[in-house]
């Protein structure tokens, strides 16, 4: 029997209690979501844990891998907000854990234990060991007598659960501290809740429609936000865009570096993206919104001229798609702060659950619909209301689809670099023969973009400070 890389701590505590297991071995070393993948279908039986601190005091919440730690629930139930761990701060709580192997056994860990109930409904748990190759299972017995002391509280929320009344679109007139989708459509379609388009967006949509528009009349209303100007002149002089002279004014990084179409889209979005007030921390904060916006508005355009000629979409408004994707996010933070607050705690709480999954549960709506929405009521180009909202549907197609398509290649591909919200890595088939992308030429493009990550995170920064 292989045990000798499970913590000695854990096998004294299993022996001494005389709690029987068996051993499952890994085929390599494997953090808590590989090891679910590996699983299959026994992955309803693996536990995780989730580092919380609550009146001052650290937990450790135990529950069902594939179940959704409520946090709104957890604060009720513990009578305190509830913040949670970095993984950084929560490693530090496993003295016998080896890297990415966090094992929940007690008394070995520097942490209380409280456990869901629903762990005691099952018939056995899968549990990891202290040794990422290796994971532990218990019959029901070793389950009550390993855990017998330890504290229970109902935090954890089943699949099924979550997924409860997605398609309702009634209003159920509860308090206030639940939202519903047309309740909230109300609040995003009220004027006096929504902020105003900024006045340089708003004399750059016209600049759009203007078939006399220059690169000079663009830059008079750049000028207008020193801000927004120097970082147009900046991201000109950066070595991302290989310019060799001197960029000296705006003009110069519009007319010979950047071009007319990627500087008023590029402008249009930051100065629409940086007139909301937003928390700057937390995985949909103003921090990790920037930087996948850069991110993603610079694949989808390597994305956009991989494509064959005919079937581009406008350079220009692909790079704003791929900046304002997730705008939604913004809207949140900026109309509803608790609400955000609340968001951005269950994300950290269940890093394994898609973000929209998380958003529709605690808000009755996705980030998707609020961002849409707002879009609408700007009268956006309709090219970026359907990126906004269709950003993550796949197969889906209309007559704008392409932007929508071309943003949710690049947020798959993204997701290798632990950036952003898609769902997974993989890319969708019918996708990528929709708008006629070669593989090989989604990966240079990839590829392209990993060696230039440098600067895109300079950009990013610029943009947060």
């Amino acid at each position: 029997m292989h045990t000798l890389a499970i913590p000695q701590v854990i096998l004294e505590l299993l022996e001494e209690s005389k709690i029987s297991y068996q051993i499952i071995e890994l085929p390599q070393a494997m953090d808590i979501q590989d090891a679910a993948d590996f699983l299959k279908d026994d992955r309803q039986y693996l536990l995780r844990s989730v580092a919380i601190r609550s009146q001052s005091k650290t937990m450790l919440a135990v529950l069902p891998y594939e179940y959704l730690l409520d946090v709104r629930n957890l604060s009720l139930q513990t009578e305190s907000d509830v913040d949670i761990l970095s993984q950084e701060d929560s490693a530090k709580l496993f003295n016998a854990g080896k890297g990415i192997s966090r094992p929940v056994f007690p008394g070995t860990c520097r942490a209380d234990i409280t456990l869901d109930p629903s762990i005691f409904d099952l018939d056995n748990v899968i549990m990891e060991s202290g040794d990422p190759s290796i994971l532990l299972k218990f019959n029901r017995e070793a389950i009550d007598l390993l855990f017998k002391d330890c504290q229970r509280t109902e935090f954890a929320v089943n699949t099924e659960s979550v997924f409860a009344g997605r398609n309702s679109t009634e209003d159920t007139s509860v308090p206030d501290s639940t939202f519903t989708p047309i309740r909230l459509k109300q609040r995003v379609d009220e004027t006096f809740d929504l902020p105003a388009m900024p006045e340089i967006a708003q004399d750059i949509m016209k600049l759009r429609v203007d078939p006399g528009a220059d690169a000079t009349r663009l830059a008079q209303i750049v000028l207008r936000d020193p801000s927004l100007a120097a970082q147009v002149i900046s991201w000109a002089s950066s070595p991302y865009y290989g310019y060799q002279g001197k960029v000296d004014s705006v003009e110069t990084a519009i007319a010979r570096v950047l071009g007319f179409e990627l500087v008023m889209n590029l402008a249009l979005g930051i100065s629409i993206g940086k007139s909301l007030h937003v928390p700057m921390e937390g995985p949909i904060g103003v921090r990790e919104f920037w930087k996948q916006a850069i991110y993603t508005a610079s694949l989808s355009e390597k994305l956009c001229k991989a494509m064959p000629v005919k079937q581009r979409p406008e350079r220009g408004l692909i790079y704003l798609s791929g900046l304002l994707h997730n705008f939604g996010h913004l809207l949140l933070g900026h109309i509803f702060p608790p609400q955000f607050k609340l968001v951005n705690a269950t994300i950290e709480a269940n890093p394994y659950t898609s973000v929209d999954d998380i958003e529709f549960y605690v808000l009755g709506v996705t980030h998707e619909e609020i961002g849409a929405w707002l879009m609408q009521n700007w009268h956006m180009p309709d090219e970026l209301v359907v990126a906004v909202h269709r950003h993550h549907q796949e197969e889906f197609w209309s007559k704008h689809a392409v932007y929508s398509n071309v943003v949710l290649v690049a947020n798959r591909m993204l997701k290798r670099l632990d950036i952003g919200d898609a769902v997974d890595k993989d890319l969708p088939e019918s996708t990528l023969e929709l708008l006629s992308l070669d593989p090989q030429l989604v990966e240079d493009a990839f590829e392209a973009l990993r060696l230039e990550s440098e600067s895109l995170d300079i950009m990013a920064k610029q943009l947060v400070a």
